[in-house]
């Protein structure tokens, strides 16, 4: 199977995600496993990076050309 250019910039873009998410994993854990609150910026940051993997993913999804997709990529805010 070949894969085109949305289908690796958004696994890219999971990828990031995934990655940043991972910083803090060990909240989320502790939180099930022991009950300890997770932090309110710990929460925002990760709602953040879901909230923008989400909409790059949306965003990537409707780009119907190179210089779409290009312009998406260039456009992320995972800040």
């Amino acid at each position: 199977v070949t894969h085109g250019l949305k289908h690796t910039m958004t696994n890219q873009v999971k990828h990031t995600a995934g990655t940043m998410l991972a910083q803090t994993d060990w909240y989320v854990t502790r939180k099930m496993e022991r009950d300890v609150a997770i932090p309110a910026d710990v929460v925002a940051e990760r709602a953040h990076v879901v909230t923008e993997s989400d909409r790059l993913e949306v965003a990537l999804a409707a780009c119907a050309n190179v210089e779409a997709l290009i312009e998406v990529m260039n456009n992320q805010n995972w800040d």
